[in-house]
């Protein structure tokens, strides 16, 4: 009995640690489910805000293609109007202005007064000049009666054949004065005509630059006795910047507009070009000729020339908006098969303001995204809205 109430009572406590190890097993696994549970729900939850982050992070685009234009291009570029012939008067002889006869705006015929100079001191001249013709025709006169005298006396051996040679070369001599004193007379005569200021040609009287009283002569030719106009035709002269060179002909017709008409439009046509490009303003000067029947286009006026160019199939037209300017020179961003974005350095022909014109660098059917956000890089991921054209895209 004794032994069984032992072996009972170190049994007891050998019980009471099976079931102490076996609670602290139980509560050991419970926390590493636990554990194990909360982690897989914490990495659940990172790996859908990781997805939800990148799925933010790709950018909404909105993307348009490039627009031919099937109208022709209309460019306007100032220019300036100029006579058909302009032509600056000036005095030939010195003296003063007896009378001017016409005033600015008088229309004139060619040789028609505009003026008379009052020239004593050439008339002095000529008067000294007719005196010397006079003289030396005397003595020719003198001279010749002496030759055929003593061409007479030498037929009789009166005289030496060598005195009548001398009365024969001194006969010429005088011969050759005259010729000089009537030559001179005629240039002084000559000279005396250019007292009457004439006009060129048939036109309108733009300047006048003197008065009665007036000095003037061939060293005070500062400014011009007047200048005279022939405005029946007028000639537009317009820069033309070279990209556009090529696409000028001769012949082309121009419209061109004045601020004194503002509702009406004249037409020219290029009759001519400079054949070369300015180095200082790289453009072409080019010639528009136009008929001015009513004297409606003054000289030195301004004018806005529209020249109606052919259209170019190569180039394409974007919003101005879809362009990004900066370090890397002028880009367009667009969106390949893949939805990447690549960014094209393109050349600009002509900015219209809403509107660019492209050179060269795109494709007509480029996707373009258009005001692409600054933070786009070359490569980056984006999500494309429904593609519109460049046309749509400015409405």
């Amino acid at each position: 009995m004794k032994h069984e109430f032992a072996s009972e009572a170190h049994a007891a406590p050998a019980r009471g640690r099976s079931f102490g190890s076996w609670l602290l097993l139980g509560a050991l696994a419970f926390i590493a489910v636990f554990l194990a549970y909360s982690f897989m729900q914490r990495w659940r939850a990172e790996k859908q805000l990781a997805n939800w982050t990148r799925g933010r992070a790709i950018q909404n685009v909105r993307v348009i293609e490039p627009s031919i234009s099937s109208k022709p291009e209309i460019l306007s570029l100032p220019g300036t109007i100029s006579a058909w012939y302009e032509a600056s008067i000036f005095s030939q002889v010195s003296g003063y202005i007896q009378i001017w006869k016409t005033d600015i705006g008088a229309l004139v015929k060619k040789g028609e007064l505009l003026a008379i100079v009052d020239t004593p001191e050439l008339d002095d001249k000529i008067a000294k000049a007719t005196e010397e013709v006079t003289r030396a025709e005397a003595a020719l006169d003198f001279a010749k009666v002496t030759s055929d005298r003593w061409a007479a006396l030498r037929q009789s051996s009166a005289v030496s054949k060598q005195s009548a040679d001398e009365k024969v070369a001194d006969q010429q001599v005088k011969q050759a004065e005259l010729g000089a004193a009537k030559a001179n007379l005629e240039r002084l005569r000559a000279q005396k005509a250019f007292a009457q200021i004439v006009a060129p040609f048939d036109g309108v009287v733009t300047v006048r630059n003197i008065d009665i009283g007036s000095y003037v002569g061939p060293d005070r030719n500062e400014k011009p006795l007047f200048k005279v106009a022939d405005i029946h035709a007028v000639r537009l002269y317009v820069d033309v910047p070279q990209v556009y060179s090529a696409s000028l002909t001769k012949g082309m017709k121009v419209a061109f507009t004045t601020p004194q008409w503002k509702d009406r439009e004249f037409q020219g046509e290029i009759v001519t070009t400079s054949n070369a490009i300015g180095a200082t303003t790289g453009s072409l000067l080019v010639e528009v000729d136009a008929p001015n029947a009513d004297g409606a286009l003054f000289p030195g006026s301004y004018a806005d020339a529209h020249f109606k160019l052919p259209i170019n199939p190569h180039l394409l037209r974007i919003p101005s908006s879809a362009l990004s300017v900066g370090k890397h020179n002028t880009r367009v961003a667009t969106v390949d098969n893949d939805g990447r974005v690549k960014f094209k350095n393109v050349v600009i022909a002509k900015d219209l303001g809403a509107e660019i014109v492209i050179a060269s660098g795109l494709d007509p059917h480029d996707r373009i995204i258009n005001s692409p956000p600054e933070t786009l890089a070359d490569g980056d991921q984006v999500r494309v809205s429904s593609p519109k054209s460049a046309a749509d895209s400015k409405e």
